[in-house]
């Protein structure tokens, strides 16, 4: 059994259980509505992607989830006894999705399998030998097995395993290829669970060691367009006898958990031998700048109503593939305070 919601947009949107052969019929179905919509879809998508992805949202979806009361938000979450992974833009990638599908098929843990919407990606249902009621187990559990599936199947980048939230619904499509196995196995949370933090940990030390190769002439010290500190400006100026204006400190809201959120974080990057160089705070946060040798990278760490936010900063200099990796990397750390 799954849940079906039709407006996603629509906040306290009431979700209704459907079995897995009521769905797999309804994707079949030419002359539904979701057909209808889809084509409309398709035919729109490279001319107007922005109505593209508005007509989306009018599409129906499914979670895995079971709610109570029957509305998708993480804190109404009773537990999860299936999961969906989201491959996506395939062809971006150099996968065809026909042969893709036709591998996925032989899979005996393969349940439910059908294209996305846009017609360039797949949505592969798997069940659970037992259902998960802990959300940031779910989570940890969803990474992990979506790691070690993206290796099995060489996708790379087109598996999003960032889709982990418990919350996360796929929307409904046409398809008149998909596939059914109601005698699917049955996933074991318990063999994947306890490999999440090595798969994370691997992938990131990759990412630095491949954005350290990268760097193969890095500025010398006397060439380098580094911005004078602030400090020094201050005390030439004031050897000069100029006068020295004084900010206005700024008062900053910082949560109580930050700290704690901080002690996790710099724990987490000894682990992996990254520095944290500097930390200030910001509304709602602290601003880290986080180093691996001369490459740097400028993250933003939030906490509010919606729990902890990693968020990579757009700053000149910081390195784009070490903030993407770290984003990922602490925001899975920080499950436990969203």
């Amino acid at each position: 059994m799954i849940r079906l919601g039709k407006q996603v947009t629509q906040a306290g949107d009431q979700l209704q259980d459907i079995t897995l052969v009521k769905f797999h019929k309804a994707l079949l179905n030419p002359d539904g509505e979701v057909a209808t919509l889809q084509r409309r879809l398709q035919a729109i998508r490279a001319l107007d992607p922005a109505q593209y992805r508005r007509l989306k949202t009018t599409l129906p979806y499914v979670v895995c989830a079971d709610f109570h009361p029957k509305v998708r938000r993480k804190e109404n979450f009773l537990h999860a006894d299936r999961f969906i992974l989201d491959i996506d833009h395939l062809s971006d990638f150099g996968h065809d999705l026909e042969e893709l599908r036709t591998k996925l098929k032989l899979d005996p843990q393969v349940e439910l399998l059908f294209a996305s919407p846009g017609g360039d990606g797949l949505k592969v249902l798997f069940k659970l030998d037992k259902p998960i009621s802990d959300a940031a187990y779910y989570a940890g559990f969803y990474k992990a097995f979506g790691l070690v599936f993206r290796n099995r199947y060489q996708l790379g980048e087109a598996l999003d395993i960032k889709t982990h939230d418990v919350s996360r619904c796929c929307f409904v499509s046409f398809d008149p290829g998909a596939y059914h196995n109601p005698e699917s196995e049955g996933i074991q949370a318990e063999i994947y669970l306890k490999q999440e933090d090595l798969f994370a940990l691997d992938e990131l030390k990759a990412a630095v060691k491949e954005a350290t190769a990268a760097v193969q002439h890095p500025p010398s010290p006397e060439n380098s367009n580094q911005e004078l500190p602030d400090e020094v400006i201050k005390r030439i100026k004031e050897k000069m006898g100029m006068k020295v204006h004084q900010p206005r400190q700024k008062d900053y809201v910082q949560p109580e958990e930050l700290e704690e959120i901080m002690d996790l974080i710099k724990g987490l990057l000894e682990g992996i031998q990254l520095e944290l160089s500097s930390v200030r705070p910001i509304s709602y946060g602290r601003q880290c700048k986080i180093n691996s040798g001369k490459i740097w990278a400028e993250l933003n760490i939030f906490f509010g109503r919606r729990g902890a936010n990693v968020v990579a900063t757009t700053k000149s200099g910081s390195n784009k593939e070490l903030a993407k990796q770290l984003v990922e990397y602490l925001q899975s750390e920080l499950t436990p305070y969203s």
